[in-house]
């Protein structure tokens, strides 16, 4: 019988013994690598890691053990060919107890107040209601239900639970009765739990920093190899890595491509500390970029269009041509069959409908298209993207229209959902034009398949109500009790006095603002009005890189015109709003333009677009993938008139963010700063105008200058700074002592 031994959590099969009176004979030794070997790529830590505190957050907010574990420490525990190690169920949950007690225990020896507080709020039980489960599941369902139909950062933990339970007391429920009051607790308790684990994680993880040496973090093999290119930091390995590109492992043995993307993956997840990889140029580039962009669902031709070359007299298809195609496709480019595209689908209505379609495609596109015509982009991505996968399960797999889905068709996706087959996933990076393309980057966790089966009742509900089908397929569809635990909410955050200093300390010393090199200055300079402008006005960086200067005006100010000025941004829901702008900033504005049309190569059209409508902040380079610097003819802008995109805003703020964060040698002070974000800018902004304007005056104010539309979300979305009450109670010393 074959005997069975474990080496580094791999199963290793042995030749069994010789049986009595037989002479072993010599095994012949098998070429290739030893079962059970692998490349040993990061080295062992005994202290806790910022994936260990990852991992303890996911299965505190919900996530099953073995999901976590997979999606926090894919990038740790890897086989040959880059496939995530998963260990036994009970080996993950041991694994996860263990970790708890050690943070725990590290809170409890830290001499900083912070740790203690956050391990009494680990200590503490988490509530569980003793509902009957099916009573529970609703509840969940209830619950998050309601929370997603408040405003957006109205509430924070505590007040959205205070004011669920209100809620509940209005709706005559009682405390016991289906679970509701508990399920609120325990979101509480959650909550409390992780925001314990992330002020933890600021003080406790062990984090790679620019100047430690490679032999902290990598194992020797890899030590050894980044050493013979004169790499002896982990500084030095991200540079290294950036400038080889996307082939930078091929000179070290044994380390294949999937090993080498989950060192990058590894890499990527620590890039607050070390760096981000820089991924552009032709060493980093797969395939030539597209010359055309899809358009929002508008569907591609259903067949490639031809170009005719004059001087070989052959009619061929454009190298980035698109057309539709059959199979795993996105939705622009999915064929659907005759036979399946809905026409003659068993629950169409026999009357016109409202979205005027005759096919499903067409009233799938009428309905989403409605939430870009709400200036919902997150909502129509988000939406798109579930119906997309619907549509293909239904093509491939139901083989049966939209308009032909039974409630029976449904359980069967909902069941789909459960356990998606291999081939509609990939971890991939590729566009959605290209064949490897795939609907899922890997298996759901329940609360992402409750999501899927609610956009989609969504959607039958709106065909519905506007008679393209006569009923609702997911109407009677039962949610998973295991998806509806709620993970904590954000905390609005905003910038006090000190940060301020060190942001006017950052700005002061940016590099680049005294380079003698045009391109390096004016990217400085782009970056000083950008924090300004945020910080000034409360703009949200959509409404930054739509607006343009075709606005400006003077106002008058006490029936005077002033010398400022003021821009109309066009903000959520399209809503207009004027926006004050100071002379100061202004002038930060014309020295901005003054370097773009410095750098801009004489490209006509591109500068009459520019001066048609003036941006307020412009791209000096092209993007990333472009295959270079220069902004070209073939350079696709995010607008017309050369605005910088909301991804190039940001992208600005954090790599400002980061180069402030390692000023800093305090570990609590780099970690908040590399928290900051835009939104950290607005509310700052907005705390500044209720602090220069008390009372009922400034919260009307207030929202009028963030374009609030409610001013009761305003008094709730602005917290305010209680720095001069707690000053002025440090002052009152009756006793004296």
């Amino acid at each position: 019988m074959t005997a069975r031994t474990t080496v580094s959590g791999f199963v290793v099969l042995e030749a069994p013994p010789p049986a009595p009176g037989e002479t072993a004979l010599p095994l012949k030794p098998k070429r290739g690598r030893p079962v059970g070997w692998r490349m040993p790529t990061l080295a062992n830590l005994d202290q806790l890691t910022l994936e260990d505190f990852s991992f303890v957050r996911g299965v505190m907010s919900g996530m099953k053990p073995a999901v976590a574990y997979k999606q926090f420490y894919a990038n740790r525990h890897f086989d040959a060919d880059g496939n995530p190690i998963i260990p036994h169920g009970t080996e993950i949950n041991s694994h996860a107890d263990r970790l708890q007690l050690a943070i725990l225990a590290a809170a409890r020896a830290s001499n900083k107040p912070e740790a203690k507080s956050a391990a009494l709020a680990l200590e503490r039980p988490t509530p569980e209601p003793v509902a009957a489960p099916a009573a529970v599941a609703q509840a969940h369902l209830a619950y998050t239900q309601w929370t997603e139909s408040q405003p957006e950062d109205m509430y924070n933990e505590n007040e959205i639970v205070e004011r669920y339970k209100d809620y509940l007391a209005d709706q005559g429920v009682q405390p016991g009765s289906g679970g509701h009051f508990e399920v609120a607790d325990q979101s509480l308790s959650v909550t409390a739990k992780v925001k314990a684990i992330n002020a933890l994680q600021t003080q406790l993880a062990t984090l790679p920093q620019p100047e430690h040496s490679t032999k902290l973090w990598l194992a020797a093999s890899l030590v050894k190899a980044f050493a013979r290119r004169g790499v002896t930091t982990m500084a030095g390995v991200v540079q290294s890595i950036s400038v080889a590109g996307r082939h930078w492992h091929r000179d070290i043995k044994g380390l294949g491509p999937g090993r080498a993307a989950r060192i990058e993956g590894w890499l990527e997840d620590h890039a607050d500390t070390l760096g981000p990889l820089l991924r552009w140029g032709a060493h980093w580039e797969v395939a030539p970029p597209l010359a055309q962009v899809i358009v929002p669902l508008q569907r591609a031709p259903a067949a490639a269009l031809l170009t005719y070359s004059q001087e070989s007299g052959i009619a061929s298809p454009a190298p980035t041509a698109l057309a539709l195609r059959s199979g795993i496709a996105p939705l622009e480019l999915l064929l659907v069959p005759p036979a399946l595209d809905g026409q003659a689908g068993i629950f169409r209505t026999q009357t016109p409908n409202h979205l005027g379609a005759t096919t499903d495609i067409e009233a799938i596109g009428a309905w989403l298209n409605g939430y870009l015509t709400a200036g919902k982009q997150r909502t129509f991505d988000a939406y798109r993207r579930e119906v997309e996968r619907f549509y293909i399960w239904a093509m491939l797999e139901a083989q049966c229209p939209l308009s032909s889905i039974t409630l029976s068709l449904a359980q069967q996706y909902q069941a789909f959902l459960r356990a998606i087959p291999g081939r509609y996933t990939t971890t991939a990076r590729v566009p959605r034009h290209d064949p490897r393309w795939r609907p899922w980057r890997g298996q759901l966790e329940a609360s992402s398949q409750n999501y899927a089966l609610g956009v989609l009742y969504q959607m039958y509900n709106a065909l519905h109500k506007n008679a393209y089908v006569t009923g609702n397929p997911f109407e009677s569809i039962q949610y998973d009790a295991a998806g509806m635990k709620r993970h904590a909410m954000d905390v609005t955050r905003s910038l006090h006095a000190d940060d301020l200093y060190l942001v006017r300390e950052a700005l002061a010393t940016l590099p680049g603002l005294t380079s003698a090199t045009l391109r390096k200055a004016a990217l400085a300079r782009r970056t000083r009005l950008i924090l300004h402008l945020a910080l000034t006005t409360g703009m949200r960086l959509a409404e930054i890189s739509s607006a343009n200067m075709n606005s400006l005006a003077h106002p008058r100010v006490d029936g005077r015109a002033a010398d400022d000025w003021v821009i109309t941004v066009v903000g959520k829901g399209k809503k207009k709003r004027a926006v004050p702008i100071s002379v100061k900033l202004m002038n930060m504005i014309e020295e901005h333009h003054a370097d773009w049309r410095a750098l801009m190569p004489e490209d006509a059209a591109r500068i009459a677009a520019f001066d048609l409508s003036p941006p307020l902040i412009a791209a000096l380079e092209a993007p990333v993938r472009s295959g270079g610097r220069a902004i070209t003819d073939d350079t696709a802008m995010a607008h017309d008139n050369g605005a910088l995109s909301t991804n190039g805003l940001y992208r600005t703020l954090k790599t400002f963010f980061r180069q402030m964060a390692r000023k800093e040698r305090g570990p609590e002070m780099q970690a908040r700063i590399l928290r900051f974000s835009t939104h950290w800018l607005r509310h700052t902004y907005a705390h500044e105008v209720l602090r220069e304007n008390n009372g009922d005056e400034g919260l009307k104010l207030a929202q009028q200058l963030l374009g609030h539309a409610s001013i009761t979300t305003t008094a709730e979305y602005v917290e305010q700074d209680i720095s001069a009450q707690v000053k002025a109670a440090r002052k009152v010393n009756p006793l004296g002592d």
